[in-house]
């Protein structure tokens, strides 16, 4: 039988309680946000208070989770988005990005080969909205992401709030078709679809990056896990209906690669586990038909959409310009830089590059090994994509918070230990604080952090010491 988070004997923890809790943090984030006029350091301060709510209340309910009906999670989703519907755009200037790349598409040029400012001016109050690093950078996207984009320009133009909100409901669609999904897939691979719905549909980063940051990322993760639970819905089938679930699937997670083309790893993993099933005959049609299927839906896209195959071309080098912090590759070789600069020998682009060849090597191989696993059916299909996600988190040269999603997702319905769901969930947790929610210096965010932390640690003292907190003790569950 599965293992599942162990269920409460006695507890004083109380579901409603932790829901509106989750809810408050969350209406103080987003009102603080709001450019009230607070300091930027109560703003940082009670903005990261807000989301600590968010993330221990969320924490809470996993302990929960296994005994909760599906409706609750769904309701508890709703009205934690709703709010921050009405927020700002925080955490990731992103959108300003996705602004200019539509109004870049809608005007004719081609979006690329020529970046915000070559193609709306240097001038023009959209470009300088675009963070500098990417003012003179092509679109890193897919043609079906940007296609989305350029409707969204034609409707909205070069107005920020009504492209903000015509973007988080694509997310809020993405959002969907992971509530549908999700506890599919989880059933599929013996894990409670509640504690699924816990750990990947409530997760902060898909409430802070998804619906408050408005990245695409929610949109295609989404249609990936929707086009996965088609595939093995259709494997599982007999008939007219096999082919036709199993096409619809692939459809939607080559849609999914056509918005970042991270996707189509889940692709391969699904394609092994056919290939793995099939009669002789039935590999030939998996081994063919597969990357025949993917490659005339982005044929399609491509064509359909008439952005062309330019998307191809800078697939590796845009995203790859900025060094990102939080990458472990770019850490070693911020250190050798950093090493060589007390030697006087400038190295650390050329140590970042090294380290990010070693690391694609590195996934290269984790992932064929991953793959190989899936195959032997030592690994569920779902279970080794996951894994193959994190291990581009690990070993790629561009990390941030909600790339983590790609991976939640995944492992969220496929792993059968309470240890390894927690382990994501603090993972999770971790990034849910780790960006501030506002800017202000280096001086104002370590003042922020530090009231923040003051704040919820008296709070939760407070709380002890009233016994509002009681002690929760769990009996191992066999089930």
């Amino acid at each position: 039988m599965q293992n599942v988070l162990p269920a409460p004997e006695k507890t004083g923890l109380n579901l409603r309680t932790l829901h509106w809790a989750g809810f408050t943090g969350i209406v103080v984030l987003v009102l603080v946000t709001s450019g009230i006029g607070l300091p930027s350091v109560l703003v940082v301060a009670l903005g990261v208070t807000g989301m600590a709510t968010l993330v221990l209340s969320w924490l809470g309910i996993g302990r929960l989770a296994a005994g909760l009906p599906e409706r609750r999670l769904y309701w508890i989703a709703v009205s934690w988005c709703v709010p921050l519907l009405a927020a700002r755009p925080l955490f990731s200037g992103d959108i300003n990005s996705y602004l200019a790349q539509g109004l870049i598409a809608a005007k004719g040029f081609d979006t690329y080969l020529v970046g915000p400012a070559e193609a709306l001016g240097a001038d023009s109050p959209v470009t300088l909205a675009v963070s500098h690093y990417w003012r003179d950078t092509p679109a890193p996207y897919g043609p079906a992401f940007v296609a989305l984009a350029r409707t969204i320009a034609g409707i909205a133009g070069d107005d920020l709030v009504p492209t903000v909100l015509l973007h988080r409901l694509l997310g809020l669609a993405g959002i969907a078709l992971m509530a549908w999904a999700l506890p599919r897939l989880a059933r599929r691979a013996g894990v409670s679809p509640s504690i699924a719905l816990w750990l990947a549909l409530l997760n902060p980063l898909v409430l802070w990056h998804v619906v408050a940051g408005v990245h695409n990322d929610g949109l295609m993760v989404g249609l990936m896990v929707a086009g996965l639970e088609l595939v093995l819905m259709g494997a599982a089938r007999t008939g007219a209906a096999r082919p036709a679930l199993i096409a619809a699937g692939v459809i939607a997670v080559s849609a999914a690669a056509n918005v970042k083309i991270v996707a189509v790893a889940a692709l391969l993993f699904v394609g092994v586990d056919l290939f793995r099933r099939a009669t002789p005959a039935g590999r030939v049609a998996v081994a063919l038909g597969l990357p025949a299927g993917f490659a005339a839906v982005t044929v399609a896209i491509s064509l359909g959409s008439g952005l062309g195959f330019g998307w191809v071309r800078v697939l590796s080098g845009v995203s790859g310009q900025v060094h990102s912090w939080m990458a472990p590759t770019n850490e070693l070789g911020f250190l050798v830089g950093g090493v060589g600069k007390l030697f006087g020998a400038d190295l650390t682009d050329g140590a970042i590059k090294v380290f990010s060849l070693i690391g694609a090597i590195l996934g290269l191989a984790v992932g064929a090994r991953l793959l190989w696993l899936t195959y032997r059916e030592k690994l569920h299909p779902l279970y080794g994509a996951g894994l193959t996600f994190a291990a581009m988190l690990v070993l790629g040269p561009v990390v941030q918070p909600w790339y983590l999603l790609w991976t939640v997702a995944l492992l969220a319905v496929s792993l059968t230990t309470s240890r390894g769901r927690w382990i994501l969930a603090g993972i999770s947790a971790l990034f849910g604080v780790l960006l501030p929610p506002a800017n202000g210096g280096a001086v104002s965010l370590a003042l922020g952090y530090l009231l923040a932390v003051g704040l919820i640690g008296g709070t939760l003292f407070v709380l002890k010491r009233k016994d509002l907190l009681p002690e929760i003790r769990f009996r191992k569950s066999r089930t």
